[in-house]
């Protein structure tokens, strides 16, 4: 550890302005913020002895002895360190090729007589996440010790960092990081969930695969630091969801295809002007019930809207909606919709879809607005002249949220958009898909979060991934009133609000006139539009391009496993200047790539045996070549099936 002197404290000093500079060159927005401090509240102090602290209103921050204490905590959070652990890849929960990756990889290790100890927990870690940077002098310890490819330094107060800058060497570390190709990133937010934001889509950015092993590592006690924290512990899993799967890219681009060549079609596309009509979005958590009466009777003077299976809840009680919104595009949702319009007739109802969506589905209703979606390989294809509809999952009550603020509705009721649930072991309404048995209900209760009317309400990951994104669209949103009329969760933002409190206006809502005025002011995506917007020529060579680079560093690696498993990063990286070319060939590749390299990561990080873990690379890299042959193959057919397609008119 270098540090600077008593005579250091001086903006002057050579060791202050090289820190500063080094701050310019690896994080420039920082710099910024750091050079603009001139009068901090906070004090660095050092004593005779030439030891250095912080202090606030005469308060010393690490007991006088900055070094001493930080040296004694570093030594016990060794001891026993907090590490994130994932748990063994489950086939049954991957889909496509890497659920069968990992069964074979599995059944060869048996065969091979390879045994793996899952317990396993190697001290090399991708991911170091340090909860408060304070004077910085146990980073580099910490850096030495668990040799990360990347380090995420969490500070809430600027000044620490300011101080720092007379204390730690960041030239050296900076330095030293890009020699050793390690990226250190700084999260300098006040706010929990802002850190946690900003950390997931740094660890997202940064092949997200490798999060087993990540260290956690908290320097001082702070409200907003473990808040942050918990957060980022909750939503771990997140960093590699939505990402999409080559499968079910494949599908999303036929269903796109079939769908926007029943063009003419309209796309929710830009914003609209804003409206006066109030909006009714109805979901089938279980709280709805205790509220169709009130939207029975006041049907009439708000816009209603139907969220995925809040559609049956509706006609089953004689509620009729104005639009009804769909994400999916999995078959239960052509399922459930044929039940639903051979039971009650979808007449009058609007349809708010994906374009990937299964084409069954617009089929069944009168009107159609499409929308295009972020991430996905067809809005890749055809999207690019329109404004993604972001965000728009992971569930459909994301969906129409967002789409109601760009059709310009500024006052928002959420009912039955539960969150959760009070009600023990249900999540969804009696009426809704789910009570009828036409789809199960795999949604199990292993969260609690505070209640929207109070007391407590038990959630799940998807659903707390989608509460949290709908609280951030709220928070990017202000002039948007949002009520949450749902008796589950609470949603930060959005002003819980009981049935009987509800004053709407007593003026009718025209659902005719105000649908010709929405369409009026949608994009149209026509039949020229989607020849012109089509290359077979220029897809087939991005799919030899990129498959060429993967299947070539899986080749050496087959042939030189005692190389060691570096590989991984090379497909990370192959798939990622994919992008460079072709934002739809990483499209289909991105999840299931990374998938591919969490699934073999794993396991090698479980083998402690030298011989074992050579022969492990050589069996998964082969494993994996096969893989990307067989993605190929299908990817190429695609093509060609698209081709003649649209060739045929």
């Amino acid at each position: 550890m270098v540090m600077a002197d008593s005579a250091g404290i001086d903006r002057a000093t050579d060791f202050f302005q090289a820190n500063l500079e080094a701050f310019k060159r690896w994080a420039p927005r920082l710099h910024g913020r750091l050079a603009a401090v001139t009068a901090p509240n906070s004090q660095l102090t050092v004593d005779p002895a030439g030891r250095v602290d912080m202090a606030f209103l005469g308060q010393g921050f690490y007991g006088g002895d900055a070094a001493g204490d930080t040296t004694k905590q570093i030594d016990r959070y060794f001891a026993k360190p907090q590490r994130q652990a994932i748990g063994e890849p489950n086939p049954d929960n991957l889909v496509g090729c890497c659920g069968d990756l990992c069964l074979a990889l599995t059944d060869r290790l048996a065969e091979e007589g390879i045994a793996y100890d899952s317990t396993n927990a190697p001290e090399d870690s991708e991911f170091l996440l340090v909860f408060g940077v304070g004077l910085g002098l146990h980073i580099e310890p910490l850096i030495e010790r668990t040799t990360p490819r990347l380090v995420v330094l969490i500070e809430p107060n600027l000044e620490f960092i300011y101080h720092s800058l007379f204390v730690v060497d960041w030239q050296a570390i900076l330095e030293a990081a890009e020699a050793a190709e390690r990226k250190i990133s700084f999260v300098v937010e006040r706010e929990p969930s802002a850190i946690a934001n900003k950390v997931a889509q740094t660890l997202r950015s940064n092949n997200p695969a490798l999060l087993d092993g990540l260290y956690l590592y908290s320097h001082y006690p702070s409200v907003i630091l473990e808040q942050a924290k918990d957060r980022i512990r909750q939503h771990m899993f997140l960093a590699l969801a939505g990402l999409g799967f080559f499968e079910d890219e494949l599908v999303m681009t036929r269903n796109a295809v079939a769908n926007l060549a029943r063009a003419p079609v309209g796309i929710l596309s830009d914003y609209h002007a804003v409206r006066p009509e109030p909006v009714v979005i109805v979901g089938s958590g279980p709280s709805v019930q205790a509220d169709l009466d009130f939207i029975a009777a006041h049907a009439g003077q708000a816009v209603v809207i139907s969220i995925g299976t809040g559609l049956r809840v509706l006609l089953n009680r004689g509620i009729r909606p104005d639009f009804h919104v769909e994400l999916e595009n999995a078959l239960p949702t052509v399922r459930h919709l044929s039940e639903i319009a051979a039971t009650f007739g979808l007449e009058g109802i609007t349809l708010i879809a994906s374009a990937t969506v299964q084409p069954e589905v617009p089929e069944m209703f009168e009107d159609t607005i499409f929308f295009f979606r972020e991430v996905v390989s067809s809005t890749a294809l055809f999207g690019r002249f329109f404004q993604i509809l972001k965000p728009a999952g992971p569930t459909v009550a994301n969906t129409a949220l967002i789409a109601a603020i760009r059709l310009g509705f500024r006052e928002i009721y959420a009912f039955g958009v539960d969150m959760g649930s009070k009600a023990e072991g249900r999540f969804h309404a009696d009426g809704s898909v789910y009570s009828t048995g036409l789809i199960d209900d795999y949604a199990r209760a292993t969260l609690s979060f505070p209640g929207n009317f109070g007391g407590q309400a038990s959630g799940e990951a998807i659903l707390n991934w989608s509460r949290s994104v709908l609280e951030n669209v709220l928070a990017s949103h202000r002039s948007v009133r949002v009520y949450n009329c749902s008796d589950g969760v609470r949603i930060a933002g959005a002003l819980p609000k009981v049935a009987r409190a509800i004053e709407l206006p007593a003026e009718t809502v025209d659902s005719a006139a105000l649908k010709r005025n929405i369409a009026g002011g949608l994009r149209v995506f026509t039949a020229k539009l989607l020849q012109d917007m089509w290359d077979g020529d220029t897809r087939l060579a991005e799919v030899e391009t990129v498959f060429d680079r993967l299947e070539g560093v899986l080749m050496v690696a087959v042939d030189n496993p005692e190389r060691g498993i570096g590989w991984i990063h090379e497909l990370f990286e192959a798939v990622g200047r994919a992008g460079e070319q072709s934002a739809v060939t990483k499209a289909y590749l991105t999840g299931t790539t990374l998938l591919i390299i969490g699934c073999v990561r794993w396991y090698d990080r479980r083998l402690s045996d030298v011989g074992d873990r050579t022969r492990y690379r050589e069996i998964a890299a082969q494993m994996v070549l096969e893989i990307f042959q067989d993605m190929r193959r299908q990817l190429t057919e695609l093509v060609q099936e698209t081709e003649e397609r649209l060739s045929a008119g």
